[in-house]
């Protein structure tokens, strides 16, 4: 019968013993937590000012199919649709936005801008954005537009450029989605306008607001320059490449 040996023991008690306190010492490190991209600083989320993967992916994606859906921006999406999309983005998971509508992404998207600590323009600079539709013509508008940009971290400025090269290009395709510089304005203007616990200031000033986007909009390529239709390549100029009518995702389906 094989016995164990008085010196194994205390070897085995002595290594527990070490093995213990090194735990103690040097406890395992807790799982690296992923960044959420939304809800945060726009700075925060961007390295050395590109934006994140999926914020570019989203952005192309609708570039692509946006000028070609009836009502981007505009018709509604499914909510339990675009939380498990959201969730997943903020989760760090690959994506493949094909198997989603752009509807979907399209109010993903706005939740991402609504939700931007400090806004897209900058809350210290949010009265003087307003002010720009007072200026008196429309180069005085530009010129007062463009010292604001100037006055934006660079990450905000290089979202603007990519998101208002979307618009410009969804805008162009009008006859198509049936989305004007006014009524992307209209749909957009909470979502970019926006100041988080703002309260009933939220409400205030919508003409203008709309009015200072639709703006935006209609003088883009003035303000970001023209280079902005072409961040994502060629755009397409047919409606015969994409169904006109996204239905797939509307709210309640």
């Amino acid at each position: 019968k094989k016995t164990v040996s008085k010196s194994s023991v205390k070897n085995w008690a002595f290594w527990c013993r070490s093995r213990t306190r090194e735990d103690t010492q040097h406890p395992p490190l807790p799982p690296r937590k992923q960044k959420q991209i939304f809800g945060a600083p726009l700075e925060d989320v961007c390295d050395n000012d590109t934006l994140p993967t999926p914020i570019l992916e989203m952005l192309s994606f609708i570039n692509q199919k946006g000028p070609f859906t009836e009502g981007i921006f505009r018709k509604s999406a499914s909510i339990k649709s675009c939380i498990a999309l959201k969730e997943k983005l903020n989760a760090g998971h690959n994506v493949n936005l094909d198997d989603e509508s752009v509807l979907v992404v399209s109010s993903v998207l706005k939740d991402f801008l609504r939700n931007i600590q400090g806004s897209i323009f900058s809350a210290h600079l949010y009265d003087k954005w307003l002010d720009v539709i007072d200026q008196g013509n429309e180069e005085e508008k530009i010129t007062a537009t463009q010292r604001l940009v100037d006055q934006l971290p660079r990450a905000n400025v290089v979202f603007l450029r990519y998101l208002f090269g979307v618009l410009h290009n969804i805008e162009q395709h009008s006859s198509c989605n049936q989305m004007t510089p006014y009524d992307l304005s209209v749909c957009l203007t909470p979502s970019i306008l926006c100041l988080l616990n703002s309260g009933g200031s939220a409400f205030e000033n919508v003409t203008k607001k709309v009015s200072l986007i639709q703006f935006l909009i209609e003088n883009c390529l003035k303000i970001f320059g023209e280079d902005i239709t072409s961040l994502f390549g060629e755009n397409s100029v047919s409606c015969d490449n994409s169904d006109i009518t996204d239905n797939s995702e509307i709210s309640g389906r």
